[in-house]
């Protein structure tokens, strides 16, 4: 069901559900995957107009993590100018929380994408030329009175959105409510391949030669990388990963969300495929590559080509190449294919992990806004804080 929201003069009091718009919009907001699944082009078109690449915003990728993770409630906000064009969008939904002892009675509103999150970054998207703070004002109009205990945004792009989205809410909480707990390390790459080796770090070349003679020696050649397709070879090389995946966090003590998450599995499988047979050629595309030498794996890597960079995603290599730094080369080798593709940025994913300084020291920082609707909330939240530290587990 799309519900809109009427327009509304100053006059008027506002019925539930419905948003008071600064500006003359026309609100949307899509309720059901029926209404949702006919919107391709106009949703990937606003994406291409806003000037946005990611993936993980793509009307595929959000499709996709729907149909393995459904939402308790959709509530993905459209807005059109007087003329009916889209202007700008937020894929919100809420879900009761997948994990903790309260939390799960406790319901989230969050961007799609969300529990288990598998995206790098995320923004609302404003076209360029209209007033983002009164867009953002309405986007948290359309849906402060629905039925949610936690909003909980993260990996934010923007400090500014969530500062506004905050005071709409809640005014005078942004300096509690906006965070930044995490970074993506990026590198901004020349046009070609020759003046990037004129800036590239000599530590990260050394690093990455060494290693490669030593397999040359030992192997008889270096490791290559391949790129995988949507076939039988690729599903099981991709099932390797993820076992790989699943046992790298469990010698950790850890578990790995496709082990919390089994249904990851066959969220990347379809996204594989569809990005092979169902996007349109200039669309993001998830991407599956090994390292190989011979017919041994390497490395692994699931990562976005977003039409101008290229994003480091999920990564794993085989403990028993360790003392050769395969992983190294993997990343290494991706720098290079970016390049070729003519990228201009290459994100190495979020996490300010100090092997990410063999290429860059720069750092896009990434925002976090979660508020309490009620007091109630707060304090059933701040509950299963203090039990999960009790239990010695991690605090989310």
């Amino acid at each position: 069901m799309i519900t809109e929201a009427p327009d509304i003069t100053p006059a008027s009091a506002p019925p539930l559900n419905a948003a008071t718009h600064p500006t003359h919009y026309h609100v949307h907001v899509i309720n059901t995957m029926a209404e949702w699944l006919p919107l391709k082009a106009e949703w990937d078109g606003l994406l291409n107009r806003a000037g946005i690449e990611n993936l993980c915003m793509t009307h595929g990728w959000m499709t996709q993590w729907l149909q393995q993770f459904p939402a308790d409630e959709l509530l993905i906000v459209i807005i059109q100018d007087a003329q009916g064009q889209w202007i700008g969008a937020a894929p919100f939904k809420i879900s009761k929380g997948s994990h903790g002892l309260t939390h799960k009675q406790l319901r989230h509103l969050q961007l799609i994408g969300t529990q288990p999150n598998v995206y790098d970054w995320m923004t609302l998207v404003v076209l360029p030329g209209e007033d983002e703070t009164a867009m953002i004002q309405t986007m948290a109009q359309a849906i402060q009175n629905r039925r949610w205990d936690i909003l909980d945004f993260r990996f934010m792009r923007s400090q500014e959105q969530c500062v506004v989205f905050c005071e709409a809410l809640q005014p005078g909480q942004s300096a509690q409510a906006v965070v930044s707990n995490t970074a993506m390390p990026y590198v901004a790459l020349p046009p070609t391949v020759a003046a990037y080796e004129k800036v590239r770090r000599k530590k990260t070349r050394l690093e990455v030669n060494r290693h490669c003679n030593r397999f040359a020696k030992d192997f008889g050649h270096p490791p290559k990388l391949e790129f995988q397709m949507a076939d039988e070879a690729s599903e099981a090389a991709l099932n390797r990963f993820i076992s790989a995946h699943i046992r790298y966090w469990a010698d950790k003590h850890e578990k790995s969300d496709f082990h919390r998450f089994p249904k990851l599995r066959l969220f990347y499988k379809n996204m594989l495929a569809y990005s092979q047979f169902q996007a349109e050629p200039h669309e993001p595309k998830l991407l599956f590559s090994i390292l190989k030498v011979g017919k041994i794996h390497l490395s692994y890597q699931l990562g976005f080509w977003q039409g101008q960079s290229y994003l480091s995603h999920i990564t794993n290599f085989n403990q028993g190449f360790r003392s050769y730094s395969p992983g190294t080369i993997h990343m290494d080798n991706l720098v290079f294919e970016t390049l070729n593709r003519q990228g201009q940025r290459f994100e190495l994913g979020r996490g300010d992990e100090p092997y990410k300084h063999l290429w860059t020291r720069e750092k896009e920082l990434l925002w976090d806004l979660r508020l309490f609707k009620t007091p109630v909330a707060h304090a059933l939240w701040d509950t299963d804080q203090v039990l999960k530290k009790i239990m010695g587990k991690t605090t989310g």
